[in-house]
């Protein structure tokens, strides 16, 4: 039972010493919202590393590492989100930017999704409709009787009544 304590307080210590040697880690668990600071700008820069267009937050190799490190302590020291990545890109150049600025021609790309779907759904609420429209015509054909008898057929018809209402 002994040695289980002694092993146990040996762990807890190591576990310890790690904690305490790390104080960037120990910043980014007290402060989430550091941790979502760092994630929006790790996602909306790519990496110049060279090997694959990649986000920082995806990318594997030791640029991105330095990168996020770089990021990670300049968002500790009080910048901004909008400042670091504005110098990413200015250092960097604009190529590297994740995110799609609504300027010019990009506009027209935000748009589009949603000048689409209401043209799709123009569409389908006029075929429904013609649809409907085609089957109630049908359905009220075949339903009801042809009113438009000539005066012929009707004086026929009052002739049949009369000689069947004699019959009887």
């Amino acid at each position: 039972m002994q040695s289980f304590r002694t092993i146990l307080l040996i762990l807890m210590s190591f576990i310890y010493l790690i904690s305490a040697a790390n104080p960037q880690e120990q910043a980014s668990t007290a402060d989430p919202s550091l941790e979502s600071k760092l994630d929006q700008l790790m996602t909306s820069v790519y990496c110049h590393c060279g090997c694959v267009r990649e986000t920082i937050k995806h990318c594997v190799c030791g640029v991105a590492q330095q990168i996020e490190t770089d990021f990670r302590n300049r968002l500790i020291g009080g910048g901004t989100v909008e400042q670091i990545r504005t110098d990413y890109l200015a250092r960097w150049g604009t190529q590297f930017s994740a995110l799609m600025p609504a300027k010019g021609f990009n506009i027209v790309a935000y748009a589009m999704p949603a000048v689409i779907i209401v043209l799709l759904g123009v569409i389908v609420f006029l075929v429904l409709r013609s649809k409907r429209s085609a089957s109630l015509t049908t359905a009220s054909a075949s339903t009801e009787p042809e009113r438009s008898a000539s005066t012929d057929q009707y004086e026929q018809i009052e002739e049949e009544l009369e000689r069947y209402k004699q019959q009887r």
